[in-house]
Parts: structure tokens; C-alpha cells; sequence
């Protein structure tokens, strides 16, 4: 499971910073109907690993950071989402089944390939024009659970260069005319019907250098952006 986090975040990293210089909003193709009344958003804690990349290109994973940019993260989510009048429950990670957990880990690898397949031009002919994905029947636990409708999962990494590094990058450009990565944050977000698994809204955002989701102008500008067109 470590092997394809690793893959799946280098590989997500790639594809949003080539292929996505704009935010762009997925619905989901079949009928959704938002149930009636008020309904119950479940919020889980946001899944991120930040990384520090080395002149040497070696990439060092780092837990401060990481637990830093979840909780700004996580505290900006529950801000806009409270100012939008959102009824929510926070799902408590540590007494999750191992159902689950397994949903939440599915959730990773069809976000992640949501991503190939919708931002990267490469879509699969069966989806090619339509947005059908799903987690399946199995969310129902989660609904039960926790007593909620719909949950939101989102799923960011990111990259920071040294200083060696970018000095690096900044003479191979000079010299050929190609730089490497001066590092940069990705997320995506996936709003689940409880009901039935079904994807019903995807997003992803990304920013550049210029921006830190670990503090909180960083993290409003990144939950912002990934928030567009939230349909509830």
C-alpha cells in the first residue's frame, strides 16, 4: 500500500502540473438528486503528505508538515462549508471500521484515476463522455454509521525545493534551457452520495510556489479553489 501512495501522489503531482493550469468541476453524468430537507455532510480529515526535495533529487517526506497543512486544511474546509450553512459531522478516523478504511483507500486510487483519465487527455472509451464513477454500495456502512447523506474526502500533496535544489534548477535552465520542480501543492475532492457510493462532484486545485497550504492564506486559497461549484 506504501508502494502505490508513493506512485499515485508523484503520479498526480505530474499530472495536475502538466495538465491542469485551471480548475475544472466534474459532475456526475447520471441523475443526482439531492434528498430533501437538510442533509448531513460527513467531513473527514484531509489526507496529505508533504514532501522536501533535495538538490539531489532525493524526496524526504515530512510528518510536521504534514500534520500542519492537515489541520489548516481541515479548519478552512470546516469554515467555508459552516459559511455555506452546511449541516456536518466529523467522521473520528480512529473509530472507523475496517470497512471503512477501505473505502477511504479506494477513494485514493479511482481519485487518483479520475485524474488520468479526465485531466490528463486520456480518457477511457467506456467514460469518455460521461462521469460515472463510484465507490459502491459499500458507503452505506459510512452512512449508518456516522448518520450522514453525503461525505466529502479530499486527497492533497506537495512538494517543497531546498534552496540547493533551486539553485540547481535555476543554472540547468540557464545552461539548457530545461528546469526541474521548484515544488508546488495538488489536491482533488470528491463529494460521495452515501446512498448509493456514486461520485456526484469532483474537483482538483493546485498552486505554484507562491503558496503554503501548512499556513492559513495558503490553505483558505487552496480549499477556495477546490470548492468551486460545490453543489450543496
Amino acid at each position: 500500500m506504501r508502494d502505490f501512495r508513493s506512485i499515485a501522489g508523484a503520479l498526480m503531482a505530474v499530472l495536475l502540473l502538466s495538465a491542469c493550469t485551471s480548475t475544472k468541476t466534474l459532475k456526475t453524468t447520471n441523475e443526482f438528486k439531492r434528498i430533501d430537507g437538510e442533509a448531513t455532510l460527513l467531513l473527514l480529515e484531509p489526507d496529505v503528505e508533504l514532501r522536501f526535495v533535495k538538490a539531489s533529487e532525493v524526496r524526504e517526506t515530512r510528518a510536521d508538515w504534514t500534520e500542519a497543512a492537515e489541520l489548516m486544511l481541515l479548519s478552512e474546509l470546516e469554515k467555508q462549508l459552516k459559511a455555506r450553512n452546511i449541516s456536518m459531522t466529523q467522521f473520528e478516523l480512529g473509530e472507523a471500521t475496517p470497512r471503512e478504511i477501505q473505502l477511504i483507500k479506494l477513494h485514493e486510487a479511482v481519485g487518483t484515476t479520475i485524474v488520468l483519465h479526465r485531466y490528463a487527455n486520456l480518457p477511457l472509451p467506456s467514460k469518455k463522455d460521461t462521469f460515472d464513477w463510484s465507490l459502491g454500495p459499500g458507503v452505506q456502512e459510512m452512512a449508518r454509521n456516522n448518520d450522514a447523506d453525503y461525505a466529502l474526502l479530499l486527497y492533497a500533496r506537495g512538494e517543497y525545493a531546498s534552496a540547493g535544489k533551486q539553485v540547481a534548477n535555476i543554472l540547468m535552465g540557464a545552461a539548457f534551457g530545461v528546469t526541474g520542480s521548484m515544488g508546488g501543492q495538488q489536491a482533488f475532492a470528491s463529494l460521495i452520495d452515501l446512498r448509493t457510493g456514486d461520485i456526484v462532484w469532483f474537483n482538483v486545485a493546485q498552486t505554484g510556489v507562491g503558496s503554503d497550504m501548512r499556513d492559513a492564506d495558503g490553505a483558505e486559497h487552496m480549499i477556495t479553489n477546490l470548492l468551486k461549484k460545490f453543489p450543496l
